[in-house]
């Protein structure tokens, strides 16, 4: 099969897609269990079809990511930026202590599995990142971004977003493949990047937009809409950071504007739907033969990495005074591995440095903590009841 998908072909996937979704999501929301995870499984039932390659599924993946994209874009243009100063606390000290802690338990449960303590450190730093295209979508559906563990959660992720820069720049280190083709110096680019896309965005393209509302030009005000998104994506991968990161830029600099709502509008459509297809390509990835080949492994890795996550956040969180009720959403919420893992694995496929075997469970491993994100918030909000409700809409503290 031809590993390019045709226009065709990439029709028939969508309709499928949607098809599938259709039927999956209300049967979801009945049992309680969100429409995140009917995407998610819509797309395990596409993919146990074996009508798309394995190469298909990947560059269907790669279109889907612009659902993140357009969703950190929202994320940013509704964010307050005094608000988001106050969660500095959070993304320093909750966010270092998370990923450092993690990365360093799970290397040590790595090591069990490969001679390499770089590499089995690699792995653990990327399985400390989370999901932030599902827990933001979630938070953002049960209106719990403005709670504690929400803002927690939102800081935390935005923190690891970062963490990729040099995580990918010290891929060839970690995995033994070379030299780091990195330098310190390095991570000016990407600093000056993200200066210059908040300028633009605070001060050109406000402009522009009202020079289109002034012309009567709604299809240039689309464009410039659109450029600035896709633009921002391309300007923030192109200096290392993510596609995600330089849009959720892009969007808190536009936060300010006359236009916030107007703009809300014209991407709202695009982002429902190019999230949704997001979520059906990561259960795409889902392949249920690799499952029942090696079952008991992947289901031990799929438990470690949730129970250490867990506990890691947990325990994170009592340096920085969080109640009982919020710590334990936040960990609960933040346990799955991130999208940032299939990456990597991607990478050290590319390399040579795992097998086509390995490359597999590990793609099972991380898709299954993604699918379980519903039922481990629900077991946080359980968890987080037993000494007490779960707070809502605490004020956050400074000091």
């Amino acid at each position: 099969m031809n590993t390019y998908l045709r226009l065709p072909d990439l029709l028939l996937a969508i309709t499928l897609l949607l098809g599938i979704s259709a039927i999956v999501i209300p049967v979801a929301r009945r049992l309680g269990i969100g429409p995140e995870l009917g995407l998610l499984l819509s797309g395990v039932i596409l993919g146990s079809s074996h009508f798309l390659a394995p190469a298909q599924v990947d560059r269907l993946r790669e279109l889907s990511e612009l659902g993140v994209v357009f969703f950190l874009f929202m994320i940013g243009l509704e964010l307050d930026l005094g608000q988001a100063w106050l969660l500095r606390r959070y993304a320093l000290v909750l966010g270092s202590v998370q990923v450092l802690a993690t990365g360093l338990v799970l290397m040590f449960y790595w090591h069990f599995f490969t001679s390499s303590w770089s590499l089995s450190l690699l792995i653990g730093l990327v399985l400390a990142n989370s999901s932030t295209a599902l827990v933001f979508q979630l938070l953002e559906r049960k209106q719990e971004l403005n709670e504690e563990h929400g803002r927690a959660a939102f800081a935390v992720l935005l923190f690891q977003d970062l963490t990729v820069v040099p995580i990918m720049a010290l891929v060839p280190v970690f995995a033994g493949i070379g030299s780091a083709d990195y330098s310190w110096w390095n991570i000016l680019p990407a600093v000056s990047a993200m200066a210059v896309l908040f300028i633009v965005g605070r001060y050109m393209c406000p402009w522009l937009f009202h020079l289109a509302t002034v012309k009567r030009m709604p299809e240039t005000f689309t464009a410039v809409l659109f450029v600035a998104i896709l633009g921002s994506a391309w300007s923030a991968s192109h200096v290392g950071l993510s596609m995600a990161l330089g849009a959720f830029i892009m969007g808190v600099a536009l936060s300010g504007t006359d236009y916030r709502h107007r703009l809300r509008e014209e991407v709202l459509p695009f982002k429902n739907f190019l999230l949704g297809m997001f979520f059906v390509s990561v259960g795409l990835t889902v392949d249920i033969s690799v499952l029942s080949d090696h079952t008991g492994k992947i289901l031990m890795h799929v438990l470690v990495i949730l129970a250490v996550k867990t506990a890691v956040l947990y325990v994170a969180a009592t340096p920085i005074r969080m109640d009982h009720g919020p710590a334990a959403r936040l960990s609960f919420l933040l346990a799955q591995a991130g999208e940032f893992a299939f990456v990597i694995l991607g990478t050290l496929l590319a390399a040579g440095v795992v097998t086509h075997t390995q490359f597999a469970n590990g793609i099972m491993v991380v898709a299954l903590t993604t699918i379980m994100t519903s039922w481990l918030d629900a077991l946080g909000v359980a968890f987080s009841r037993l000494s007490g409700p779960a707070m809502s809409n605490p004020k956050i503290s400074t000091s």
